[in-house]
């Protein structure tokens, strides 16, 4: 085998490890957090496991994305993460005030963090990309 082809597998096991820990986190906190809902003006809807495990994988790929942007310098990434801020953007002023409920108690939830979460999910997305390219 080639240094190159030794070098893309060693990528393909980082972000694969990165994604399932970020899988095991959320299977984790859904666990030892339990019963959670999301609250606003749309009614309530209760948050199970797979929600959280979702996001999980999700923070899991992110991560990777956000190593290789630096190791490589790309700044293609920073256009992930404005993309998704600007859908945590719509989704904030589409939906509005919102409160996360966890053990008798709720939390508010104003535009930041769901803006912070769109560029997450962007920066996911730039991560995946970056796991299945062949290049």
């Amino acid at each position: 085998m080639t240094d190159n082809h030794n070098e893309e597998l060693k990528d393909k096991v980082e972000g694969t490890a990165l994604v399932a820990g970020g899988t095991i986190a959320g299977v984790s906190v859904s666990a030892i957090v339990g019963g959670m809902g999301l609250v606003g003006g749309f009614g309530g809807v209760a948050i199970g496991m797979a929600p959280v495990t979702a996001a999980g994988a999700v923070i899991g790929t992110a991560a990777y994305g956000a190593k290789k942007a630096i190791e490589e310098g790309d700044a293609t990434a920073i256009g992930a993460v404005a993309g998704g801020a600007a859908v945590g953007v719509g989704v904030s002023a589409v939906v509005g005030g919102m409160g996360l409920a966890v053990g008798g108690t709720a939390v508010a939830i104003g535009a930041a963090p769901v803006v912070a979460a769109g560029a997450v999910v962007g920066l996911a997305a730039y991560g995946l990309k970056k796991l299945f390219d062949k290049s």
